[in-house]
């Protein structure tokens, strides 16, 4: 009997250097699929400020980025490429955009101006990015199951449901069958301290979700993959790093204290429901496996593969299912 191959990726946030090592991820681990866990894009503009053939970095605008690399700094033009692709790699995935010292002002009192140009400069990245690897799969004949994540901004998400093809499949708020499975697909998050694009309730979310899986033939539950950017509430793969009142890691005992920071609605419709799996993201520092025991007494796997993006690390998960008839 065959195989289904999947990988499963998240939170690759704008890495340039991550998506070019997805491109090749299919020719070392020869999958069938690619399930794509939600925030595609990075969360960062950084304006380089052109300066009578001088260029200095601005960090005024961006309200997740102080500054660049630990300062404020300037380069000249020969180094101004070099200093693009380091903020588009593996140190953070942001958005680099020159501009003049009018230009720069202009942003810095313009608040929807910043977002018409980050959400330019994300989509133009994420085309670029994403047609690499489409190009890629289609000859490889790999299928890409991808949705936006909380951290995506709702054009990213139109964007993504655009490019729909016969290998990009969105699935975020969709069902989709493959081989006998049915990948639901949702990318929204409960409430983060950081107020992120693409956030609802417990109780929203549980409601949406519970009306994609009336979608699923209920004899077929069996065979249902949550891809559910939220992991389960009270999980190994929940655990994100505790945070004070101003932002700053609790150390306690010289360690980093975690706290358990997944949605209790996954949890619960994981339990009522019953699917096969579920695949999450969302807390980067929480790679791993574990399970949630359904009211129908089943162990579910809920994996998360975790994300290094920062770094230019893209980490995955291997999952082989049956094919079935």
């Amino acid at each position: 009997m065959g195989r289904l191959r999947i990988l499963l990726v998240s939170d690759l946030h704008g890495s340039s250097v991550a998506y070019g090592k997805l491109s090749n991820a299919i020719k070392f681990y020869k999958a069938d699929v690619v399930v794509f866990a939600g925030d595609l894009t990075g969360k960062a503009l950084v304006p380089i400020i052109r300066d009578d053939g001088s260029f200095s970095l601005g960090s005024g605008v961006s309200k997740y980025v102080v500054n660049v690399f630990g300062d404020v700094k300037a380069v000249d033009g020969k180094d101004l490429d070099k200093v693009i692709k380091e903020l588009r790699g593996g140190r953070g995935g942001y958005y680099p955009f020159v501009t003049d010292k009018a230009g720069y002002e202009e942003l810095a009192s313009n608040r929807d101006r910043v977002r018409e140009t980050f959400v330019k400069l994300m989509i133009n990245a994420l085309e670029e990015d994403l047609g690499k690897v489409v190009t890629r799969y289609r000859e490889a004949g790999v299928k890409l199951l991808i949705m936006p994540g909380n951290d995506d901004y709702p054009e990213i998400a139109d964007y993504v449901r655009k490019q729909a093809s016969d290998v990009l499949v969105p699935i975020d708020e969709d069902v989709v069958e493959l081989n006998g499975y049915y990948f639901l697909g949702f990318g929204y998050s409960t409430p983060t301290p950081w107020n992120t694009p693409r956030e609802v309730s417990e109780e929203e979310l549980r409601a949406r979700v519970e009306r994609l899986i009336r979608n699923v033939d209920q004899s077929r539950l069996s065979k249902l993959i949550m891809v559910i950017h939220d992991p389960p509430y009270n999980t190994l793969i929940d655990q994100a790093y505790q945070l004070s009142k101003d932002f700053k890691p609790v150390i306690r005992g010289g360690e980093v204290l975690r706290t358990h920071v997944g949605s209790k609605s996954v949890r619960a419709l994981i339990e009522e429901y019953s699917p096969l799996m579920g695949m999450h993201g969302h807390i980067h520092e929480a790679p791993g496996i574990d399970y949630v025991k359904s009211n129908a007494g089943a162990k579910v796997p809920v994996i998360n593969a975790g994300s290094e993006y920062s770094e230019g690390v893209l980490r995955m998960a291997y999952l082989s299912l049956r094919i079935i008839n």
